[in-house]
Parts: C-alpha cells; sequence; structure tokens
C-alpha cells in the first residue's frame, strides 16, 4: 500500500504560500479568500507542470491553451455551473456549444449564459442607481429629466426608462433579496421587474419585506408567469389596503387606442369584469350572426378570411359602436356614413395605380395596393410636396380654407415629439415649440418643431437644449448631463435609397464556421 501523505497534496507548502504571497504582493497574514486565491494558482501552476507546459514556453502557446490535456470544454461548461463569476462571460465565448459533446452539456451551457446575464442585469441595475440615486426626489420635472438621460443613453423610450429606473431603485433598496440572487444568477430580471410592477400598490414596508421573503424562493424555481401568479396572492393575503384598492381600481376604468403595424389599431377597454364578460357575450352574439350571414360557419374557405369568427366578431363590435340598432336588435352598419379620419399618403403615380410604391396609412407603411383601397373612403385631399431624396416634407398645402399654417406645417412635418427618447405623436398632446425662444427666435419652421407638454417643460426648465434646428426638422439636443443627440429630418414618405453593393473580406482564421 502507498504511504498516504501527511497533508492534502492539493493544499501548498508553507514555501510555495509565502512565494506566491510575494508574487502577488499579499501581506504576510492573509486573510481566507486571499490564502484560496493562492492555492488555486498553485493547483493550476502544478497541473501545468503535471502536463508538461511548463517545460517549453516558448513554444506553440496558443497550441497548449487549447491542449485536451489541461480542460476539455465539456469540463469548462461543468465547471460554470457552481456559480457566476464576471469572468463567465470570456470563457464562454471561448466555446462553441456546436463542439460541446451532447445536448445535456449543452443545457448546462445555456444556463450558464442565463446566469450571466442575471449578473450583467445585476450590474446594470447598480449602475442606474449610481446616476440617478437610491430614492426619488419626488420632484416631477428633475424625475423626468433623470428619465431622460437615461433613454438617451440607452437609446430607449422614456417609459422604458422610468421602468428601469424604478426596478433598479427598488432591488438597492426594498428588495435586497432579489438583489443578491439577481447577482448570483438564481433569478432572472424579469422576475425582479414581475415583482416591482407587482407590489408597486403596496405602501407598508414590513409588508414589502414580508412579501420578499416568501416569494424569493419560488422565483428560484417558477418561470415568470407562474410567479406572478404567486405574487398576486401574497399580496392579497398580507396586503391590508388591498379591499381599498379594488374601490380605487373600479374608478381607473378607461378605453385607449394604439396603432398597429399593416394599417391596424387596437382598441382597448378597462371595467369590472362583469361588464366586460356582458360585451363580451353581445359582441360573440353578433359576430356569429354575422359569421352565417358571410357563409363562414364551420371551416373558413380560403379567400373568404371576413367570416371569421375572430373577424366576425370585431366587425360586429364596430358596428354595435358606430352603427345602427333597430327594434327587432338588428344592427345597420355602413362605413360611408360614419365620419372617420384616416390620412394616407402616396405618390401620385402610385394613386393613379400607374406604380405601387409604398403608401403610408396613419403613419404605418404599407403597399401601395391597400393605400389605394384607403384612399377611396376620402372625401377631401390636402397636397403634401417631399423631397424626392429623403422624403422629408416641403410644403403643405391647403384645401378650401386657410388653416394654421405653420403650426400644421410643422405637425405634419415632425409627426412625434422630436425629443430623443420620447413617442408621444398624439397631435391632442404636441405643441410647436421654439429651439430659440421667442421673441428672439423667429416663429418660422426652420425654428419651430413639435414637442410634447413634458419635452417642453424639460427645455424649459434647463434641463435640455435645441442647437442647430432647421427647416427640414433636423435638430441636435443636448442634455443637462452632455449628451449630444443629432435628430435627423423625419420621412413623411418612406423613400429608401438602393444600399451600397456589400463588401465581402475573407472570414479570419479564428472565425468560427457558420450554420
Amino acid at each position: 500500500m502507498r504511504e498516504q501523505p501527511d497533508h492534502d497534496p492539493r493544499t501548498p507548502s508553507d514555501g510555495a504560500v509565502a512565494g506566491a504571497l510575494n508574487w502577488l504582493g499579499l501581506p504576510d497574514r492573509p486573510t481566507a479568500d486571499e490564502l484560496a486565491l493562492v492555492a488555486e494558482l498553485t493547483d493550476m501552476d502544478r497541473a501545468d507542470r503535471e502536463a508538461g507546459l511548463l517545460e517549453d514556453w516558448d513554444r506553440d502557446v496558443a497550441e497548449m491553451a487549447w491542449s485536451e490535456s489541461v480542460v476539455t470544454d465539456d469540463e469548462l461548461v461543468t465547471g460554470l455551473a457552481r456559480g457566476v463569476h464576471e469572468a463567465d462571460l470570456m470563457l464562454l465565448a471561448s466555446i462553441d456549444p456546436r463542439n460541446l459533446s451532447e445536448n445535456l452539456v449543452r443545457v448546462e451551457y445555456l444556463r450558464a449564459l442565463d446566469r450571466v446575464a442575471a449578473r450583467v442585469a445585476s450590474m446594470r441595475h447598480v449602475a442606474v442607481v449610481a446616476m440617478v440615486g437610491e430614492r426619488s426626489s419626488e420632484a416631477y420635472l428633475p424625475e423626468v429629466a433623470l428619465e431622460h438621460e437615461i433613454s438617451v443613453a440607452r437609446r430607449t423610450s422614456r417609459y422604458a426608462a422610468g421602468k428601469a429606473i424604478e426596478v433598479a431603485r427598488a432591488l438597492a433598496t426594498t428588495f435586497p433579496g432579489f438583489a443578491a440572487a439577481l447577482r448570483d444568477g438564481e433569478v432572472t430580471d424579469v422576475h425582479c421587474s414581475i415583482l416591482v410592477e407587482k407590489t408597486r400598490v403596496v405602501a407598508d414596508e414590513t409588508v414589502l419585506a414580508e412579501i420578499e421573503r416568501r416569494v424569493l424562493p419560488k422565483a428560484k424555481r417558477l418561470t415568470p408567469g407562474e410567479f406572478a401568479g404567486e405574487v398576486a396572492k401574497t399580496i392579497a393575503r398580507l396586503d391590508r389596503d388591498a379591499a381599498a384598492r379594488v374601490k380605487k381600481a373600479r374608478a381607473s376604468r378607461r378605453v385607449w387606442a394604439r396603432q398597429l403595424e399593416d394599417g391596424m389599431g387596437y382598441l382597448g377597454l378597462t371595467h369590472d369584469w362583469s361588464t366586460i364578460q356582458a360585451i363580451h357575450d353581445a359582441v360573440s352574439t353578433d359576430g356569429r350572426c354575422l359569421q352565417v350571414a358571410r357563409g363562414g360557419s364551420g371551416t373558413v374557405a380560403e379567400g373568404n378570411e371576413d367570416a371569421a369568427a375572430d373577424a366576425c366578431r370585431a366587425d360586429a363590435m364596430a358596428a354595435r359602436i358606430l352603427g345602427t340598432v333597430g327594434d327587432d336588435g338588428s344592427v345597420t352598419y355602413d362605413r360611408a356614413n360614419v365620419g372617420v379620419t384616416v390620412n394616407v399618403v402616396m405618390d401620385l403615380d402610385t394613386l393613379r395605380g400607374e406604380a405601387d410604391q409604398i403608401a403610408l396609412v396613419d403613419g404605418q407603411p404599407v403597399p401601395g395596393g391597400i393605400g389605394r383601397e384607403y384612399a377611396t373612403y376620402a372625401t377631401w385631399w390636402r397636397r403634401l410636396v417631399t423631397d424626392p431624396v429623403d422624403g422629408h416634407l416641403l410644403d403643405y398645402g391647403r384645401t378650401t380654407y386657410l388653416p394654421e399654417k405653420l403650426r400644421r406645417f410643422v405637425l405634419a412635418r415632425d409627426g412625434v415629439c422630436r425629443a430623443p427618447g420620447c413617442t408621444t405623436k398624439a397631435t391632442s398632446r404636441l405643441q410647436m415649440d421654439h429651439a430659440h425662444e421667442f421673441p428672439e427666435g423667429p416663429s418660422a419652421a426652420s425654428n419651430c418643431g413639435a414637442v410634447c407638454t413634458t419635452c417642453h417643460q424639460l427645455k424649459t426648465e434647463g434641463f435640455t437644449d435645441i442647437i442647430d434646428s432647421h427647416a427640414d426638422g433636423s435638430c441636435t439636443w443636448i442634455t443637462a448631463w452632455g449628451q449630444s443627440i443629432h435628430v435627423p429630418p423625419r420621412s413623411v414618405l418612406p423613400i429608401e435609397p438602393d444600399p451600397p453593393p456589400a463588401e465581402t473580406e475573407p472570414p479570419r482564421p479564428d472565425d468560427p464556421p457558420p450554420f
């Protein structure tokens, strides 16, 4: 039997420790973490020597680094499953998952990527708090200015920036357990966002702490959707203000609309559940009758998409609201009799059917044929002259009446608040702002632009400034922190120049092969 050593051979000797401490510049009485680092480095050094990697260091270093005698990709992925560290991304980037031995190892690789993503999200929250502070100032414009700075820095909407600030502050102050779990890769950033959003209605700090204690273990094993349900249940059990909140929620019932792609739109209604059910039942009944009339019961034949159940319910609801209900309950709806405003933008050749360029329906690009279909509903037209090169607005014509020419031109030219990060485009919320304040600055297209009320206030209070404003709508915004963002002219008619030919270059030797 081989004689057992007096100590674990993986433990470095006192001489090795002293030498490593001196080489690393560590004190003579190191901490436990420093001793662990020394042990790890010594173990790596011994493994290299046993593998013969140090006998001829000047040889091909790259070949030795990838030698299977050191560590395989499978072994590296297995090691990464034990925790998460900032250096893990570098290690994962060195591995081609297609070269791993089996799908189970690829699963571990994917999990390691998710843990790294969680660590990065944790670092991002810390960075956001460092920029905006742990607590809100409770002052409206300064907080909006912070959202503006974050949205510009991250190229997001101001709404998204506000949510990012809210989550970062909550993790830093209210939910330290989730902050630690995110840092360690045990929960995702989505779990944290759900927690903050769901608990926004809870004001009691003691209740919030108890909610975190109860739901944190569940967040580590549940999907975000399942976790959201558990948070809602926990709030209902613990929050004493739940009853008052239900009453307040009923007062918040509303209707809203949102523009979708391909010329479509979305209409939402928030009301108490019994009312929603009654409306849905009535619309479903009308929809079934309409479907039978269109010959769409059962399987809908190709080319008869208007007879699909969902389409019939949608048309039945529009008829209920915009049509006329007879004494017998029948609904009469003629679209031509309804005063619906639709803004269609297209070039003259496409309108005539002599070309088929892209058109705009309320700002959304659609094929030219669809634009002509919408144009048939028009009862009056307005001439818009656009630049033939980039499509920005040059002139906004009149009909038979004299409009507020400059304001209408600016709103038509910009179409949306031109402040970076702001997505407000409702005409009722847009104002005509002077880049250089009136009366020093003229009321002219070169000095005016569309901005929403909030962004106008930010500029008035000195949180932002506009320079280089031009008649085509282009300008440069400067934030209070010194960020500079150029806003190009908006293309009213989507004209895209032909892209330059792609420059191809041979793949580098270290590039991975394509799929």
